[in-house]
């Protein structure tokens, strides 16, 4: 449609009308997003009063929704941006390795090392003396190591767009079906509440129960 260009929105048109209707739409949506913010308030208010703190509470729901990799990928960038600013010690990484009696200061030790600490989906990007080095795990577990030749970072350009999600479908299975889903989902690295089922959907706990059945935690995040 050219600049300057539009639809007939006189008050007895067919664009009339339907633009009233997106309106009357959005006014519906914008007064249950206020009623939820309302009621998320009032749920914190509650929690409060029983002696709970809302800021963990946040960070718990926020954990609750992540990716169990993505937790440890972010722990563990939080540990080193820690020390980067002098407010730990010593590398995580390398405390671990130290801890297994290996000489720092011979390369070859730290890197067979660090191939220990590799997770098995992930890597782990380390600089021993001036040489970074990429450590990774193949399908069959087996730890590798190879040095990286840094380059200059590109140009950044436009972001594409992220691609609109499908609606979740809930699947045909019954209460044992949905536990299989919940270990399923936990062994496929989807968090806790990938869960499909409605809220008073008998299935629902059951997910969540295969979910933390397989995890061997209780969906909070990784045990301490």
């Amino acid at each position: 449609m050219a600049k300057g260009e539009g639809r007939v929105t006189g008050r007895n048109t067919v664009s009339g009308k339907m633009l009233q209707s997106y309106i009357e739409r959005l006014e519906r949506l914008g007064e249950e997003k206020k009623q939820i913010g309302e009621d998320e308030k009032a749920v914190y208010a509650e929690m409060k009063a029983s002696g709970f703190n809302p800021k963990i509470a946040r960070l718990v729901l926020k954990r609750r929704a992540a990716k169990p990799a993505d937790i440890e990928e972010v722990e563990a960038e939080l540990d080193m941006y820690l020390n980067a600013l002098g407010m730990t010690t010593e590398a995580p990484l390398f405390r671990a390795v130290g801890m297994m009696n290996v000489d720092l200061a011979a390369r070859e030790q730290v890197i067979d090392a660090f191939k220990q600490l590799v997770p098995m989906e992930g890597e782990i990007i380390v600089k021993v003396g001036k040489q970074p080095v990429r450590l990774w795990r193949d399908a069959k577990g087996v730890a590798h190591a190879e040095d990286i030749q840094e380059t200059a970072a590109p140009a950044s350009g436009p972001k594409p767009s992220p691609a609109s999600r499908p609606p979740r479908e809930v699947p045909d299975v019954d209460e044992a079906g949905a536990f299989e889903l919940g270990q399923a989902a936990y062994h496929a690295n989807e968090p806790i509440t990938s869960n499909p089922f409605a809220w008073d959907d008998k299935r629902r706990p059951q997910f969540d129960a295969g979910w933390r059945d397989a995890s061997g935690s209780d969906g909070m995040g990784p045990d301490t």
